[in-house]
Parts: structure tokens; sequence; C-alpha cells
């Protein structure tokens, strides 16, 4: 006979550690205060490449002496002689852009060669990270709709929860890092919601099967647990392929999906805990308070 752990039994210590984390975490991110891209602020990013012995700092110590130098922000790409120089929203970028292209080719001449250019007005940010919220919200209301019809009510709200539960935790995680919310980041948040989600559908669904093998005949947090344990092997092997293809995004990927990388990473761990703990786990409870109304 296989082995059967107790996940059910155990799901009121899953809750505290999940508190726990979105708690710890968010009061520590707003405390430090989220970094924001210009994605979402505004402004202006330049990626160039230097020849020569020319380093972060000493870009930094170019641009001190101008107007942008208490706010730009310089970002080695790794293992190449790249660097990515962002300056946060102003009134007017196209200056920005003309003072950053003059700065370098005065001090560093031929030394440098400017790759791309990007300009984000405020305005356009701040539209940007509305539709951003929005995006996340509109994939929730769906998940819920879908779940709720393939399933029950019960299992659709739950599952919401569990997936709000994965977000929060990720986004908190991003916040205690000092790691920059952008466009990729946000996608990154989307596709931790459908990678959760798949895998808590999995486990509904063959919680679904036994309740109608088993009808009343043998306990709901039994059936419950033993549900989670028969899918169990099918989730980890899942997480971890998964897990080991983003890890080498984020340890070779270089800067530009840096963020995007670890926000998966942290929501494919975060993802996989909450469709083996939460979501069933709060399933149990719902119909533990029905049953007793």
């Amino acid at each position: 006979m296989e082995r059967q752990f107790d996940f059910i039994g155990k799901r009121y210590i899953a809750y505290a550690i999940s508190l726990l984390l979105i708690i710890g975490t968010w009061a520590y991110g707003l405390y430090k205060g989220p970094r924001f891209g210009i994605d979402f602020t505004g402004g202006v990013l330049v990626q160039i490449k230097v020849e020569g012995n020319v380093n972060a700092e000493k870009l930094r110590e170019i641009f001190k002496e101008t107007d942008i130098g208490n706010g730009i922000t310089v970002q080695q790409i790794q293992n190449a002689n790249e660097y990515i120089l962002k300056v946060p929203a102003a009134s007017n970028v196209n200056r920005i852009v003309e003072e950053i292209k003059t700065t370098l080719m005065s001090k560093l001449k031929d030394k440098v060669q400017i790759l791309r250019v990007e300009m984000i007005g405020p305005a356009v940010g701040k539209e940007l990270k509305e539709k951003g919220l929005l995006a996340v919200l509109y994939s929730f209301i769906a998940i819920l709709i879908y779940v709720a019809w393939r399933f029950e009510p019960v299992f659709a709200v739950t599952s919401v929860l569990a997936l709000i539960h994965d977000a929060l935790i990720t986004v908190g995680f991003l916040m205690v890092t000092g790691r920059e919310f952008n466009l990729p980041v946000v996608a990154a948040i989307l596709t931790v919601i459908g990678y959760s989600i798949n895998d808590t559908i999995v486990v509904f669904d063959r919680i679904r099967e036994n309740m109608q093998i088993y009808k009343n005949s043998k306990p709901f947090e039994e059936l419950v647990n033993e549900s989670i344990n028969q899918t169990l092997s099918r989730t980890i092997i899942t997480s971890l392929t998964t897990f080991f293809v983003v890890l080498c995004l984020f340890l070779f990927g270089g800067s530009t999906i840096n963020n995007f990388s670890f926000a998966l990473l942290v929501g494919i761990i975060t993802g996989t805990y909450s469709s083996i703990f939460i979501a069933s786990s709060l399933v149990v409870d719902w119909y533990r308070i029905r049953k007793r109304k």
C-alpha cells in the first residue's frame, strides 16, 4: 500500500505559514517601498555598449554632474560589456534622451555605442499600471467563472483564493528583494496564476471522481487527502521540470529577464504549495462549515 501523507491534517499549520509569509513580506516590502520600473512610472531606458576600461561606477560618475545624475540607474548586462541606463519620469523625456546621448558622446566619444532607446511618458506609465492590474483582476474573474461551471461554486471560490494567495506571496518576495515591477513581471504573475490553477484543477478533478466513487462511505477529509496523494507524484514531477527550466533562465538569461524569471521561480514554488496544502484544505473547511449549518 502506498504511503499516505496527511496534508489535510496539517492544513492549519499551512494556513499559519501562508499568513506569516504574506504579512511578513508585505509589511517589510511596503516599509522599504515597492520599486516601479519606467513601464509604470514613465521615463527613459537606454542600452549601450562600451569599449575599454569602463564599468558601472565610471558611468555613474560621468552623469554625476548632470541634471539626471541623482535619478539615473546603471545596470550591467551579465557577461557582456553592455549597460542599461534608466532615468525615472520627467516632464520632457526627449530632453533626457538628448542629454544622455550628449553626455556619453562627449565623455566616451567612439568608445560607446547606443543600442536602443525606449521612452515612456508619465501618463502612459500610469495607464500601463492600471491595465496591468486589470489584467490580473480579469484573469481571476475568468477562472472563477470557468471553475464554477466545470465543478461547483465552492471549488471556484477556493481556487481563486489560492491564486490570490500565490500572487500575494510572489509580489511580497519581489518587494522584499527590492526587485523592479514592470510589464514582464506582470506577465510572470499571470503565468504563475495559469500554472497554479492547472495544478489545482488536476487535484479538484480527482476529488470529484472520488466523491462519485465513494459517495458518502468515506469521510470527506479522508477522501480529499487521498485525492491529493493520488495526484502528488504528477504535481511534483511537473513542478520540478518547470522549476529547473526557469532556474536556467534565472541564472543564465541575463538581466533583461531576471525579474521575470525570479517571479516565476517564486510562483512555481508557491503555486505547488498552494495546490497541495491550501486550495483543497479550503474546500474541506467550506464543507465542514456548511455541514454544521
